[in-house]
């Protein structure tokens, strides 16, 4: 009954998804627990140093042999070209199609 696509896809059990809280109370200990639960542990990555992500990784692959997320983000408002964010759109509508979300 809790199976779907997308837990077919991402491999879990549940279509459960720990939020990825940058700067919050993730741990890698709440990641893994999720992931060994049956579904998706979310690390919020926006502000960790790379150093610090590598550590957490590594920490999680130790507590569990599931899938798990990282979810990255610019905190710093970049400026790009329309160009450039057209390009990257057409890039992102193949992955679009493919899931059947809408094209931007």
């Amino acid at each position: 009954m809790l199976e779907t696509e997308l837990t077919r896809i991402l491999k879990i059990q549940y279509p459960i998804f720990l939020a990825p809280m940058a700067g919050g109370p993730t741990t890698p200990e709440l990641v893994a627990a999720i992931s060994n639960a049956g579904g998706l542990g979310n690390l919020g990555a926006g502000y960790l140093t790379p150093e610090q992500l590598r550590s957490m990784i590594r920490e999680i692959k130790q507590l569990t042999v599931q899938p798990f997320g990282v979810n990255l983000f610019v905190p710093e408002q970049l400026v790009e070209s329309e160009e450039t964010i057209g390009q990257m759109a057409d890039h992102l509508n193949i992955y679009r199609v493919e899931l059947g979300i809408a094209q931007n």
